[in-house]
């Protein structure tokens, strides 16, 4: 390319750019390298940023933003419907386990009215006396209790150790 080529070409460059409307400007440096000679030439070009490309930058950034918003209040939605069927699960699971304690209570049959109606005619017979004496009595019947769930979890060790297949 000739050294006039090179001349015209830059000037209707710089005239292009210089008779669009102003907008924003940015500056770029580009260096050129011819191989015959080894020089370097550097052009500085002006960039003009038109209205149409502002609002595709801003529409970018307002997408962004939507997918942003998106996502949080995906992830907040799933956060909820997640503890939800948690507290589900758990109510669940706690009436299933009552139904199988009730049941397992039921197999005790008789066995088990009886023992209720016992404690029940313990606690009138001591709310029957004064209430140091009452203090004393509850101590003692706690202690008597404590001791019988110490019987029964002796009992149902020995039960798990010695069933078939342990």
């Amino acid at each position: 390319m000739a050294s006039e080529d090179k001349t015209s070409t830059y000037e209707e460059t710089v005239s292009r750019t210089t008779s669009e409307p102003e907008g924003e400007t940015t500056i770029e440096e580009r260096s050129i390298t011819t191989t015959p000679s080894g020089d370097v030439e550097t052009h500085k070009v002006k960039s003009v940023t038109t209205p149409e490309e502002e609002s595709v930058s801003e529409k970018a950034r307002e997408a962004g933003r939507s997918l942003k918003d998106l996502v949080y209040s995906l992830g907040k939605k799933t956060k909820e419907v997640t503890e939800e069927k948690a507290r589900e699960l758990k109510a669940q699971s706690v009436d299933m386990r009552a139904t199988s304690d009730a049941r397992d209570i039921q197999h005790l049959g008789d066995d088990v009215e009886r023992l209720v109606t016992v404690f029940e005619d313990t606690m009138t017979e001591i709310r029957k006396e004064p209430y140091d004496e009452q203090e004393k009595l509850l101590v003692g019947y706690k202690r008597l209790l404590e001791e019988q769930i110490n019987v029964i979890n002796a009992r149902l060790d020995m039960a798990k150790r010695l069933k078939p297949g342990a």
